[in-house]
């Protein structure tokens, strides 16, 4: 069923490249399967809670402090 269900995925980006004659490069590989992941979703609201936090990345009763480098 995974492998059914992956198939019917990918088979309409690799149409669109077919269908164009376009070659299908590394990044456009890696972006899609960002996309099938939800990387960009992860990202987006990970940006959303670093700026409610203040935009340090932080939460706000976070106290850690980063160490100096070697």
């Amino acid at each position: 069923m995974a492998y059914n269900h992956l198939k019917e995925r990918l088979k309409p980006f690799f149409q669109q490249f077919a269908d164009s004659g376009k070659a299908i490069g590394a990044e456009d590989i890696k972006e899609y399967f960002a996309k099938l992941r939800g990387d960009e979703q992860a990202i987006k609201e990970a940006g959303d809670n670093a700026a409610a936090a203040g935009g340090s990345g932080k939460d706000s009763d976070d106290t850690r402090h980063e160490q100096s480098g070697f």
